[in-house]
């Protein structure tokens, strides 16, 4: 078995994409690969405890990798640098009108029936489809994947989903897993014609996952997560019945929409009583909308259909605050809104109970918005030392202790800075 993963060591720079620390070792034989074929069969012939190590190089893939019926197996780059090793499709961004499963792959990694996978340390880059898909849509045969851990790989020009979780046998839960240290971006925006016609080009999204429990996704990084009129879905997205998801430390850039816990949809096979996400925490994120309407209106923060979801000490800045930074709508029951720090609106209907936010313009608190740095600056009057005292949230951002009262939004400023 895997060792558990490492914790997240404060940063006394600033950089959007944190340095993840050191993966711990398996315990098991190391199988090093420098082509597809090796690869391939590394995979296909894993045995427990195995560690598959990557050279560095570009991988073009011509049919998705697949990991089916494994446990504790890793799979990374041989350098630990995800820079150096990418797995590669045949392009993102083709129209309708290509039959892209004849011409090229759709998907990079398909996961299936399997548990304790260790994804780390690699890029997956231009394909039309999913870099990382857990579970296929059609062959829900149990056991449902589980302990999946993807960790400090990046993800760019994945045109549909980086990560795509899909229903699983009898829609039971994906059990334990986590994405960590990863970063995401798209260089584009597609146009309305892009993907399936009904989505009109926004079809996109960085995480999407259903009917998970015990999750988290911390510590990555997202940016320009855009549709092509502003109808991306969430960065995060987690929906269909999923439960015990966190959601931290993260930081988002210009995405139409950056976090979201459910839609307006009724859960897939719904049955009355049922909701997308139960016991689910949001907590010490950083935002930034962007101004870039596109004919849509971002939001920093969706929350639909859900039961005992905690949206604590998150930092928000929209470019215009008009714009959503919260929104909470449609069967929200137990939600606790908390010392969260927002230039933008708060607004919503439902079982809530909001104490210790603050609104405002905001203007100059922030240390880099263009870098999605939302560490206070000497100028945060309203946000120091005005939070309502959590349990549930005793470190910022970077780790560090929370004063008492705390401060509003993701970053505890340093005493330095209140002179």
């Amino acid at each position: 078995m895997l060792a558990a993963l490492p914790a997240p060591a404060a940063a006394p720079v600033w950089k959007p994409a944190r340095q993840a620390p050191p993966l711990p070792a398996r315990e098991g034989r190391t199988v090093p690969v420098s082509t597809v074929p090796a690869l391939r069969q590394a995979m296909e012939n894993a045995r427990p405890g195995d560690t598959i190590l990557v050279a560095d190089g570009a991988y073009m893939l011509e049919q998705p990798l697949l990991f089916i019926g494994k446990q504790h197996v890793t799979l990374r780059s041989a350098s630990g640098d995800p820079a150096k090793v990418t797995l590669r499709g045949a392009g993102g961004w083709r129209g309708p009108s290509d039959n892209y499963r004849s011409i090229g792959n759709e998907d990079l990694l398909v996961i299936q029936r399997s548990d304790d996978i260790v994804i780390a340390h690699l890029t997956f880059a231009d394909v039309r489809h999913y870099g990382i898909k857990i579970g296929i849509d059609a062959d829900r045969i149990p056991p449902n994947p589980s302990n999946i851990h993807i960790y400090d790989c990046r993800f760019r020009d994945i045109a549909t989903r980086a990560i795509k979780g899909v229903a699983m046998a009898d829609r039971k839960p994906v059990v334990g897993g986590s994405v960590r240290f990863c970063d995401f971006e798209n260089t584009r925006i597609p146009d309305a014609s892009w993907g399936w016609a009904i989505y009109e080009g926004n079809y996109v999204s960085a995480i999407d996952m259903m009917y998970l429990k015990d999750w988290t996704f911390s510590d990555n990084v997202f940016r320009n997560y855009k549709g092509a009129s502003g109808g991306a879905r969430g960065a995060i997205f987690i929906w269909n019945q999923s439960r015990n998801i966190t959601v931290e430390r993260n930081v988002f850039i210009g995405c139409d929409r950056s976090i979201a816990f459910g839609n307006p949809s009724k859960p897939t096979g719904y049955e009355p009583g049922t909701l997308h996400v139960y016991d689910g925490w949001i907590r010490n994120n950083f935002i930034v909308m962007d101004s870039a309407l596109r004919g849509g209106v971002p939001k920093g923060i969706e929350i639909v259909w859900t039961d005992n979801v905690r949206v604590y000490h998150n930092t928000i800045r929209a470019a215009d605050p008009r714009y959503r930074a919260i929104h909470y709508f449609e069967n929200i029951h137990r939600l606790h809104l908390a010392n969260n720090l927002v230039r933008g609106r708060i607004e919503g209907d439902g079982d809530v109970c909001a104490e210790g936010n603050v609104a405002g313009d905001l203007e100059g608190y922030f240390v880099n918005l263009a870098e999605g740095d939302l560490h206070l600056t000497g100028r945060a009057a309203d946000a120091l030392g005005k939070g309502v005292p959590l349990v549930a949230v005793t470190d910022d951002f970077d780790g560090e202790k929370r004063g008492s009262p705390p401060d509003v939004g993701a970053d505890e400023q340093s005493p330095r800075l209140r002179r």
